[in-house]
């Protein structure tokens, strides 16, 4: 880091380690609350999600502040940090196809997966039937299990760039 940027740099690099930490940290597990939910004996499934959306929905507000404050970090450098810099052109990138991710893969997906679990726990007939419901349902955790892999990967991408700092 800079060591002479200033106080206003620290201050902004510490506001985007702890909402990468908090956000990150909400989001990184979400593929785990999935695959734990629906392995709940006796049903329970759509209050786990439901619960784990409403955590998400802040996680996804602290990733959203990490952005702001890592510009706001790379713009109070002075000159030690530019955002010409391979590592900080890359954890941009990187960054972006994260965003993308939740609202192109995740976000769509989840809440057919969520509009099908409430489905199977509501007691009555299942439009279409339940075995083609549960068969959907285990298509849907597919889907949303790879895009948090595929999430957690390149967030392990973005910690590499902001520790090593390659090409920096």
């Amino acid at each position: 880091m800079a060591e002479h940027a200033g106080t206003g740099f620290e201050i902004l690099v510490l506001l985007h380690v702890l909402c990468v930490i908090g956000g990150f940290g909400a989001l990184a597990y979400n593929g785990l609350y999935l695959t734990l939910a629906q392995q709940r004996p006796g049903g329970g499934t759509s209050a786990v999600l439901d619960v784990n959306r409403l955590v998400s929905v802040l996680g996804e507000l602290l990733v959203y502040a990490s952005f702001l404050f890592g510009v706001g970090a790379v713009a109070a450098s002075g000159s030690s940090i530019r955002f010409g810099d391979p590592w900080v052109s890359a954890a941009i990138g990187v960054y972006a196809a994260l965003v993308g991710i939740v609202h192109g893969w995740l976000r769509p997906n989840q809440r057919r997966h969520a509009e099908v679990v409430n489905r199977l726990e509501t007691p009555g007939e299942v439009a279409g039937g339940r075995d083609a419901d549960v068969a959907l349902l285990k298509a849907l955790e597919r889907k949303v299990g790879a895009g948090w892999a595929v999430f957690d990967a390149l967030v392990i991408g973005a910690a590499y760039l902001m520790v090593f700092r390659p090409g920096g």
